[in-house]
């Protein structure tokens, strides 16, 4: 872990950085809570340590997840709670990651559980004399605390509503494709809570969490695509017996095609055709003919070897919608590429025209969704090529999400900082800051760029900017 101001440790072995922003909510929120904290400063220290602890057991849930799945996480203690961050979570399921996510708030559910345990197997430890003494007060006043924060400050945090918790629950539940769904709930749920929060006795701090909560996931919302369904897969038809010499041809002439011997690939399958093979094999090689004659420049005779295959079968969908994509029927192609894709055919030569068509057609938000579904079967240039594109059509969130999947898979400060570029102009601040302190850690230096670069202009504004002077001094 690079060195910041603050305190830093490490809580059983995992990296761990407290920032001074972090002491001052905990102080604001003990002042702001309504117990009269600041005349009883004990009171005030007793419940600074109990947000402390409490938060800690939160992300310490986090963080034990991810060591079960091989991950190697760092926590943050900053001025708005607390992070556990990793690299490779890309890498879990989606099953892994909810557990991930939900592992925090069980954590402070079974901190809490013990505490409750104790008062109800122990009531002389906090049986109070009549009036109380001050040392009882604390007792009572540390109990009550510390059970409204580990299960209230839990339920909270498991309200499906992004960045929270239970709004990673949600987000990785319902999927990718489903990304507006989520932003639409979590929306609709930010708001919800915004209402209840002003309604009489008002709750300020909550109120003003979740404002936050709310406009970030309505800018999801406007940048998500629609959802997409994916339909179920048909059983597989019973295929034909083919001949081992046929079963040979094919195999010889797939390879050719795979080498770019185009001429000698067709040839290999006008051979199979000329001896008259059973019908999946007649599939086969007039599929491979028309590849064959696609990559050596000739469309028409490509569109005829799809006429011939009509008769027999189904043509390979990537073909068909390349063949209509070269003669300009776009909207055709786009059709045949989404349906493969509905059916589970995430070829690149299938998603790769697709998103081609997509951006095209002025659906980046779309065409980024779908390089970031697939992301791990992408090049490595060709995910940054649609971050960049993102970017360029101001899609930050999706140029955001992008870069850091690149991140993850190449360690390159490089792509970090793209990722920190998006999403301060996202309008994330904390998430941008967290990166670029990820980015910092891979060995990203360059003061003068951040001070200087006007995409970060919301990170040099205000008490940010002094987050941003301890980590990257200015130059």
């Amino acid at each position: 872990m690079c060195y910041e101001p603050g305190v830093h440790f490490r809580a059983f072995g995992i990296p761990t950085h407290v920032q001074f922003g972090f002491w001052f909510t905990a102080v604001l929120l003990g002042v702001l809570g309504g117990d009269d904290l600041l005349e009883a400063p004990h009171l005030l220290l007793l419940w600074i340590a109990i947000i402390f602890v409490s938060i800690m057991v939160h992300e310490l849930g986090h963080a034990f997840a991810m060591i079960h799945y091989g991950l190697q996480p760092e926590i943050t203690l900053y001025t708005l709670g607390g992070l556990t961050g990793t690299t490779g979570m890309h890498r879990l399921s989606r099953p892994q990651r909810i557990f991930v996510a939900f592992a925090g708030p069980l954590a402070g559910f079974i901190f809490g559980g013990l505490i409750y345990a104790g008062v109800w197997l122990f009531p002389d430890l906090v049986a109070a004399s009549s009036p109380p003494t001050s040392g009882e007060i604390a007792v009572y006043f540390s109990i009550n605390q510390l059970l409204w924060v580990n299960f209230g400050w839990g339920i909270i945090n498991l309200v499906p509503v992004l960045p929270l918790d239970g709004g990673h629950i949600l987000e990785d539940a319902l999927g990718p494709r489903r990304s507006k769904l989520t932003a639409t709930i979590s929306l609709l749920g930010g708001a919800g809570v915004v209402i209840y929060c002003l309604m009489p006795p008002a709750e300020w701090w909550l109120a003003f969490l979740f404002g936050m909560f709310t406009m970030q996931s309505y800018q999801r919302f406007r940048m998500s695509p629609e959802a997409t369904g994916r339909p179920e897969r048909s059983a597989p038809k019973p295929v034909e017996q083919i001949a081992p010499e046929i079963q040979t041809q094919l195999a010889a002439a797939t390879l050719a095609l795979n080498d770019e011997r185009y001429d000698e690939a067709g040839t290999i399958a006008e051979l199979v055709l000329a001896d008259g093979p059973p019908t999946v094999a007649k599939l086969a090689a007039l599929n491979i003919l028309g590849w064959a004659h696609l990559l050596e420049g000739r469309p028409e005779e490509a569109a005829r070897v799809l006429k011939a295959i009509e008769h027999d079968g189904e043509a390979d969908p990537a073909l068909v919608g390349t063949v209509l994509m070269l003669t300009d029927e776009m909207t055709q192609a786009r059709a045949v590429f989404e349906g493969a894709r509905a059916e589970g055919d995430d070829r690149k030569e299938v998603v790769g025209p697709l998103i081609q068509i997509l951006i095209k057609q002025g659906e980046v938000p779309r065409a980024a969704a779908i390089a970031l579904d697939i992301v791990e079967s992408l090049s490595e240039d060709d995910a940054r090529q649609m971050a960049t594109i993102a970017f360029e059509h101001e899609q930050y969130g999706w140029a955001a999400r992008l870069s850091e999947a690149v991140f993850e898979r190449t360690g390159a400060a490089d792509d970090a900082y793209d990722g920190v570029r998006s999403r301060a102009l996202d309008g994330d601040i904390s998430g941008a800051l967290v990166l670029l302190r990820r980015a910092k850690a891979a060995g990203f230096s360059d003061a003068a760029r951040v001070w200087s670069d006007k995409a970060l202009e919301k990170l040099r504004d205000g008490e940010i900017e002094g987050e941003l002077e301890a980590l990257l001094p200015r130059p």
